[in-house]
């Protein structure tokens, strides 16, 4: 049986894991402005101000997207599976953002992306105010 201490240990450890999508929504928007410059050079993406508009708004469309769904997927497999399912997508996403050839590629790697961020950004919060004790309720789902 689980002491108080160990449960909250435990708790804590979750939400720290389950937090990160937040965390990588705003690193990536970090460093997607940061790398616009080298995108933008026609050794490299060659991004004309359009496409630059493109590749930079395409995770904002994913993420409106992945929080219309993800909820509804979360109701109906459950938030830790649908958890485990966004970290394989984040993952997926950052290795297609990384090795991307053209502009169109990159759009579509952070739109992937943003469906994960939107997903996230819904059933995380939920799956924190599900496991915490009441007294610790407000506390994490308001730091994530």
């Amino acid at each position: 049986m689980n002491t108080k201490a160990e449960a909250d240990k435990n708790l804590k450890r979750i939400a720290i894991i389950s937090t990160f999508g937040g965390l990588l929504f705003g690193y990536n928007t970090g460093t997607t402005n940061g790398a616009l410059s080298f995108m933008e050079k026609p050794s490299q993406l060659n991004l004309s101000p359009s496409t630059e508009g493109m590749v930079t708004g395409s995770i904002t469309l994913g993420a409106a997207i992945g929080a219309l769904v993800g909820g509804r997927l979360s109701d109906a497999f459950g938030r830790k599976k649908v958890i485990w399912s966004i970290s394989a997508i984040f993952l997926i996403g950052a290795i297609a953002s990384a090795i991307s050839p053209t502009a169109l590629f990159m759009f579509g790697a952070r739109f992937i992306l943003g469906l994960a961020v939107g997903c996230a950004s819904v059933t995380v919060p939920t799956f924190l105010a599900e496991i915490a004790t009441l007294e610790k309720r407000g506390k994490l789902v308001t730091q994530n």
